[in-house]
């Protein structure tokens, strides 16, 4: 049977059988707690990922810093790390930054698992049994980093785009077997590898769950025609949506694509969870990031309910 001939009506609502936890939630009370921020937004501002444009950082941040700038410059306390600004999986390490949370009282949300200076590249999907067995044994390590510091998820790469969705599925069927033991949820976004075909990227999901969901990148699909059909496919099953903007110019107006009608569309479907403040771009732009994350939440607040 084709999940969307199977539906069933809740509160006026339509949902599918097949429910994500966010489409079941009752809204919050409050919008800035149906947001978060990471640290990608603020990339140009970290040692790792400074770009060669800039000779100088200008108040540079690190892991330890974001917990209380968020908090106090976004009044955002839902939070979310990329693990390309990670100095350490020391415990020693991961402590300090854990310490700094709790004091803000903010929650870390999820780690994002892309390369890093402090680990090795991982292929779920690589045909190579070796080259699998490795990254496997990398993101049990990044699981065990995210649970010490009491993350809700970690945001796992399905696989390089000519990879084996089944040698994907298999990898994420052993990692939801141990996220759950480490009280993690897996997130997958459609992040330029095989997941980038919506239909593989549901595929993927709900072979290898439970345990496992998508979480909807506004900004990664092409900014054409086919973007908001795309994401309509993978927002039933979202567990957290990225809110991603792209380029921007001098008057930190968005021109990439329609941000205000991706949000819509999520709420449309139904997502009830969080949205997460973040920007990319391959261009380098000399523009004040603290503004675009205000252009963000401002923008998300006009559009949730």
């Amino acid at each position: 049977m084709n999940r969307r001939t199977f539906v069933f009506r809740t509160s006026g609502l339509v949902l599918t059988a097949w429910v994500a936890p966010t489409l079941a939630q009752v809204p919050s009370q409050k919008k800035m707690d149906r947001i978060a921020m990471g640290t990608l937004l603020f990339r140009y501002r970290f040692k790792q990922t400074k770009p060669k444009e800039l000779a100088t950082i200008k108040n540079e941040l690190t892991l330890q810093d974001i917990p209380e700038h968020h908090r106090d410059r976004f009044g955002v306390s839902k939070l979310e790390f990329w693990s390309e600004h990670f100095e350490s999986l020391d415990e020693s390490y991961l402590a300090k930054i854990r310490a700094k949370i709790k004091t803000a009282k903010c929650q870390l949300l999820d780690v994002q698992l892309d390369s890093s200076p402090v680990t090795k590249p991982y292929d779920l999907a690589s045909t190579n049994e070796e080259e699998r067995q490795a990254g496997l044994k990398t993101v049990r390590n990044w699981m065990d980093a995210a649970s010490f510091l009491g993350s809700t998820c970690v945001r796992v790469n399905p696989g390089k785009p000519k990879g084996s969705v089944e040698k994907s599925v298999e990898s994420l069927k052993e990692l939801t077997v141990y996220a759950k033991s480490k009280n993690l949820v897996i997130i997958t976004a459609n992040h330029f590898g095989l997941e980038m075909n919506p239909d593989v990227h549901v595929r993927v999901v709900k072979e290898a769950g439970p345990g496992i969901y998508t979480e909807p990148d506004f900004g990664n699909y092409p900014s054409d025609a086919a973007l908001y059909s795309k994401l309509e496919k993978i927002i039933p099953y979202a567990y957290v949506v990225s809110a991603k903007v792209v380029d921007f110019n001098d008057q930190i107006e968005h021109v990439s694509y329609d941000f205000d009608k991706c949000v819509q569309l999520a709420e449309r479907l139904g997502f009830k969870g969080t949205y997460m403040v973040a920007q990319w771009s391959g261009k380098f732009m000399d523009i004040d990031y603290e503004k675009v994350g205000d252009w963000v939440i401002d923008h998300i607040k006009k559009n949730i309910a």
